[in-house]
């Protein structure tokens, strides 16, 4: 039996492994943090040469604070599961992100105890998996750490999808001040300005009621909170009849602002002017229709499992017969590489690998060679999937002048690769031409929208 316990350094292959073991168990900790700011509590018993390894913030502390002391280390910003994913990345090396809001989590983690490459793996998901649903906390994530091209992509989403932004049942937690960006822009993707009233009304009741204010006691403190923002709401954008039966009897307003509103958004021209620090302009609406993405398949021959051994290019010129935005690729993961002699084997094999992590990069050049956009894309994928990879925004492709379309491939692997020859690919009154590429094509389709 003894043994048995004693030889766990043969047990394990790795260094990370025999890592991962000692935090596992807490043989030879000498330090221990209690995370979380609500009960229950979670300890974990850890190293602080390993810690101090990863972290110039942990070999600070223990040299000061903590250098001859068994005292507990309280951590009450942090959520225990980030805590724990942390301690699996620094002792061994593993990156495991499954959520958009474990990653922004983890970046907060990565950020306090200066781990750059922790912080750099969890902005890539975020960048690569922000939505409408995720747009807003991406924003804030992004401005909070100084991320300025998520700030900008977030941002965009939110502009240019603002219905679906705003229809999202987390919206009313989103801070004022990302809910203040969004009422300054001139233009949003919005089918009328009641859609932002009504969001406007529901945050507000939904901070009242976080705040222990809600009802109408507490009428004097609400007013602070709301009036700045009810200000910036285009209301001249209204029909008379669209305000009266809305705005014009919520709480937000009172009857003399109603009516003054009301009067200016009949006439233009009458005497009786705005509240004061109301908004006169008319707000551009430019809603987007999302069921016009359209995925065309590339017509590739003699596809066969291809490999990459290292990173590959994979590239072909195209033009369009008219004005299209180009939104992404359609790419073909790996298939699991099975080099072992017995067929049960293999399917063993093939049970234990059903996803791996992805890492390519996607980009447009216009005639002069010049990059109008790129995009890196680095998830955990299934094999054998078709995966979707979009730019961070739509690139207006302008009828008759050629473009590059590539794709760089970082991870080695088994791919399904064919050949494009010179080819016109028509959807309705779109018509593609794609020139012939000499290369391997791992690109399998495009999305675009007309």
């Amino acid at each position: 039996m003894m043994a048995q316990v004693c030889d766990w350094q043969v047990q394990q292959e790795s260094i990370s492994e025999r890592a991962q073991y000692i935090l596992k168990t807490g043989l030879w900790s000498d330090c221990k943090f209690v995370v979380g700011a609500d009960e229950p509590k979670r300890e974990f018993k850890a190293h602080k040469l390993i810690l101090s390894m990863a972290s110039p913030v942990f070999e600070k502390m223990f040299q000061d604070c903590y250098k001859e002391t068994k005292q507990d280390v309280t951590i009450v910003d942090i959520q225990p599961e980030a805590f724990g994913a942390m301690l699996n990345y620094v002792y061994g090396d593993q990156i495991n992100l499954q959520s958009f809001d474990q990653a922004c989590e983890l970046c907060y983690v990565a950020n306090k105890y200066m781990m750059p490459n922790l912080l750099k793996n969890c902005t890539a998901y975020i960048w690569q998996d922000v939505n409408v649903s995720n747009a807003c906390r991406g924003y804030e994530f992004a401005k909070l750490f100084d991320q300025h091209n998520l700030m900008v992509k977030c941002k965009k989403i939110i502009c240019q999808k603002t219905s679906e932004v705003i229809s999202q049942s987390s919206f009313v937690e989103v801070q004022i001040s990302t809910l203040k960006m969004i009422l300054a822009e001139e233009r949003l993707g919005i089918r009328s300005e009641m859609e932002l009233f009504e969001a406007v009304e529901k945050w507000a009741q939904a901070e009242f009621e976080r705040l222990g204010i809600a009802g109408p006691e507490f009428s004097d403190k609400q007013k602070p909170i709301y009036e700045d923002l009810v200000s910036k709401i285009c209301f001249l954008s209204m029909q008379p009849k669209e305000f009266a039966e809305g705005p014009a009897l919520s709480p937000l307003l009172t009857k003399d602002q109603s009516f003054a509103i009301l009067m200016n958004i009949t006439s233009r021209n009458c005497d009786c002017p705005l509240p004061k620090g109301f908004t006169a302009w008319v707000r551009k609406t430019d809603h987007e229709d999302t069921s016009r993405n359209i995925s065309l398949k590339l017509s590739l021959e003699n596809i066969t499992p291809t490999h990459n051994f290292s990173p590959t290019e994979s590239t072909t010129l195209f033009c369009c017969n008219k004005d299209i935005d180009i939104l992404g690729v359609m790419v073909m993961c790996q298939l699991p590489y099975l080099n072992s002699p017995t067929l049960s084997t293999n399917m063993a094999l093939y049970n234990h690998m059903q996803k791996y992590k992805e890492n390519l990069e996607i980009f447009i050049e216009d005639q002069s060679t010049n990059k109008i956009e790129e995009s890196s894309f680095k998830l955990i994928v299934e094999y054998r999937s078709m995966i979707d990879v979009y730019f961070p925004f739509p690139i207006k492709m302008l009828h008759g002048r050629t473009y590059k379309l590539g794709m760089i491939m970082n991870q080695p692997g088994l791919y399904m690769a064919g050949t494009l020859n010179s080819c016109d690919l028509i959807h309705k009154t779109v018509k593609f031409t794609f020139m012939k590429s000499s290369e391997p094509m791992f690109i399998h389709g495009i999305i675009f929208a007309n």
